[in-house]
């Protein structure tokens, strides 16, 4: 392992000195083959990034272990799932199951975190892990992490769940990033486990009901589909708030037929891929990216909800082929312009520009990696040419 990731760190550095901001000429066909780049991303992000004796990820390609980067485990999980989903790979499935334990020792013997929005993170993960195993460990932990969501549910400022679980400012902090994937969670153990499953007085769609209508009341603009943390400052707009906000409208038109959901998804959807993107190549982009930072993985966290929108059956084609369009512009200029492909694929926090620095950091391969699947995903049931 070290000596995959010294090669990789190297070629980096050999690269970096000749690389520019890049353009793709979007009117040029790419003849990708997503498959294939989905299996390069994500084969390297596990030979790279992951620790093969403590069992989780890595903070960055050489090896660096920050005992606190909780939240984006869960992300990395995702991405095994999602590799495991599409290839059958026992690599993946190995790596899943390994990862319970391994995260689960990092994190201090369990899964709980003072951060409402990490374990939020984490119980979406965990259910897609079982889901797509069957190992009943994530079964458990999934129901253990919404348990102690839920719980954090109070009323002030109109309700909602906070960033944290202290009395303190940050403790009564709320917004879309603890109460999204709240929504999610409570949409999908509904679809699963129906009325059986109560958790602090309530049933799950009860609780989607309540998690749902505070986020659109409190950070959503309804004329345009703006999310946001601040309403006077559009520096708050992130792309994983837009996501998870799509997502939970999504799950919930899926249990209700209410096209109002529907319609909510899109409305943000259209907002975020016009707003929340690099004017010059329209490429998903937040305006704070930057070296080793939360927010390299929040595009990541958009895509996947995006994807999702794309291929619910109900969503108009007009809206599909331009959602279809802006995901595949994003991935074609990544993967030509924002990677380094050789010893192993590595890719640069601007979607847009190759990585400048030997060093490539978790957050910043996990959001590209789920990009590459998602084309990947799309391209295999026929949303993509």
């Amino acid at each position: 392992m070290q000596k995959i990731l010294l090669v990789a760190g190297a070629a980096l550095i050999l690269a970096c000195g000749k690389i520019k901001d890049v353009y793709v000429d979007n009117s040029i066909k790419y003849n990708i083959d997503w498959t294939a780049a989905a299996d390069s991303s994500s084969s390297s992000f596990v030979n790279v990034y992951w620790n093969s004796t403590k069992h989780h990820f890595n903070n960055d390609n050489f090896g660096t272990v920050n005992q606190f980067d909780y939240w984006p485990e869960a992300h990395g999980l995702d991405v095994l799932v999602d590799a495991y989903k599409r290839t059958g790979s026992t690599m993946y499935k190995d790596r899943i199951s390994a990862f319970y334990e391994g995260v689960k020792a990092k994190n201090g013997g369990r899964f709980y975190n003072n951060y409402y929005d990490d374990m939020g993170w984490h119980g979406m993960a965990h259910l897609r892990a079982f889901e797509a195993t069957g190992d009943a460990r994530y079964e458990t932990s999934a129901r253990e992490l919404w348990q102690w969501i839920a719980a954090g549910w109070n009323d002030f400022d109109g309700g909602g769940i906070p960033w944290n679980h202290e009395n303190t400012d940050a403790g009564r902090s709320k917004g879309i990033p603890s109460n999204g994937p709240a929504a999610i969670i409570a949409a999908r153990r509904w679809q699963k486990y129906g009325a059986a499953e109560i958790v602090n007085g309530l049933n799950n769609l009860q609780w989607l009901e309540r998690i749902y209508n505070w986020m659109k009341e409190h950070r959503v603009v309804q004329q345009s589909g703006r999310v946001f943390e601040k309403l006077s400052d559009p520096k708050g707009d992130w792309t994983y708030n837009a996501g998870t906000y799509m997502g939970a409208a999504l799950e919930y038109y899926y249990i209700t037929g209410n096209k109002v959901y529907l319609n909510d998804a899109i409305k943000t959807a259209d907002w975020a891929t016009s707003t929340l993107i690099n004017s010059n190549n329209k490429v998903l982009s937040d305006w704070a990216e930057q070296q080793d930072h939360d927010v390299n993985l929040f595009k990541g966290i958009f895509v996947r909800y995006l994807t999702l929108l794309i291929k619910n059956k109900d969503l108009p084609e007009s809206n599909r082929k331009r959602y279809v369009y802006f995901l595949r512009n994003s991935a074609q200029i990544l993967w030509t312009a924002g990677a380094v492909k050789s010893p192993v694929v590595l890719f640069g926090y601007h979607w847009w520009q190759a990585p400048t620095e030997s060093k490539v950091a978790l957050r910043t391969q996990i959001s590209a990696c789920t990009l590459m699947e998602s084309l990947a995903l799309l391209k295999s049931e026929g949303y993509v040419e």
